[in-house]
């Protein structure tokens, strides 16, 4: 059996105050404008959680890869359509951290608490300091092309509002829809929706059409 410089209680106390300190400054340096003190607390918890537990003979090489690759899926899921890439890499990290050490149901302990805390900051982050991902500024298209805006488009399309149509590829949330047998690129309003289903344009912005199901 290793002998460690902490006793157990302290030991668990510690792999629970780093894994907590890495989910909640991540979330804070998520939503920060730039690198801040957050991303510098972040980058040390991460190296004291890797020593704490290598030092104990606790991490393994599967949890290290399984972190990592989480890591690299989540980040790519800001540039993708979808959610399938982010929640695939929380669950690898999340499980990153349950084959840390022989003691799962310990670990599960601290991981729910920590992802509890976690939520509560971010429920306090985006409902009531209304802070938005600052990548997201950068990626997606926020100026107006509206008329008020001084734009005009020669394919004026707001006479389809109100009309429906019929969805020709599935929208994730943009695809193709058909109207009086034309084809026209569409945007759902929010979720996914299937190909062949029924929708209605409910808001046109020079080219942009948006749809919502019947």
């Amino acid at each position: 059996m290793e002998v460690t410089s902490l006793t157990l209680s302290s030991y668990e106390m510690m792999l629970f105050f780093l894994m907590s300190v890495i989910f909640l400054t991540a979330v804070a340096q998520l939503y920060a404008p730039r690198f801040t003190v957050f991303g510098f607390i972040l980058i040390l918890a991460s190296l004291g959680f890797v020593v704490l537990t290598g030092v104990t003979g606790d991490l393994e090489m599967i949890s290290v890869l399984l972190f990592t690759a989480g890591v690299v899926l989540m980040i790519l899921e800001l540039f993708v359509v979808g959610a399938v890439l982010g929640i695939l890499g929380a669950l690898m990290v999340m499980g990153s951290f349950l084959l840390i050490g022989e003691n799962i149901s310990r670990m599960a302990v601290f991981l729910a608490i920590s992802l509890i805390l976690t939520a509560i900051e971010w429920v306090i982050v985006v409902k009531f300091f209304k802070k938005k991902i600052p990548l997201f500024r950068n990626v997606i298209l926020t100026d107006s092309t509206s008329k008020e805006a001084g734009y005009s488009s020669h394919d004026d399309r707001s006479h389809l509002v109100g009309q429906n149509a019929l969805t020709l590829t599935p929208l994730r949330p943009s695809g193709i829809i058909v109207f009086d047998g034309k084809r026209i690129d569409a945007v759902s309003e929010g979720a996914f929706i299937e190909k062949d289903r029924e929708v209605t344009i409910i808001f046109v912005e020079g080219t942009r059409v948006v749809v919502r199901t019947l």
